[in-house]
């Protein structure tokens, strides 16, 4: 298992690298607040949705693997079947998320959720602070993310 979570994260950052710039705080910031970025470099949010779906399918292939085995005990097989499971809810729960941004006019977003918090892309050059609050309410009701765990970010695609 520590393997398989290894080997997601390590993909999941080069596509963090890759995608998205790193915040540092400002002077004026407030703790436990939204952070928001900006960013240019994916080429379209419906390769990222792609590349997030092909890293979950590749996950869970894994895991079904393991649960499928005669070689293997079954406390990992238990195990296994929790991060199937806990892997179903957060993609439930971005679904959900993408879903209500797009019936508010967000129509090109990709949300992901992980360990440490959830990540928000939005297709625009910026967002006014009315769109922000709006976006971290929506994250909060379907994911149950506290505003400090949530970073909205901005992408031009040309």
């Amino acid at each position: 298992m520590e393997e398989l979570d290894t080997q997601t994260e390590v993909e999941l950052e080069n596509y963090s690298e890759d995608t998205m710039t790193s915040v540092e705080p400002d002077s004026d910031e407030i703790p436990g607040e939204t952070v928001y970025t900006s960013s240019v470099g994916v080429a379209t949010i419906n390769d990222a949705k792609l590349l997030k779906e092909q890293t979950r399918a590749k996950n869970e292939e894994s895991l079904y693997a393991i649960i499928e085995s005669t070689e293997v005990t079954d406390e990992l097989k238990a195990e296994a079947i929790q991060d199937v499971i806990a892997m179903t809810n957060r993609a439930d729960m971005e679904t959900g998320a993408e879903i209500l941004l797009q019936a508010k006019g967000f129509s090109d977003c990709i949300v992901s959720i992980s360990d440490s918090g959830v990540d928000v892309v939005i297709n625009a050059t910026s967002l006014t602070d009315a769109q922000l609050a709006q976006i971290e309410d929506i994250v909060k009701r379907k994911t149950g993310a506290n505003a400090d765990e949530i970073v909205i970010s901005t992408v031009a695609t040309d």
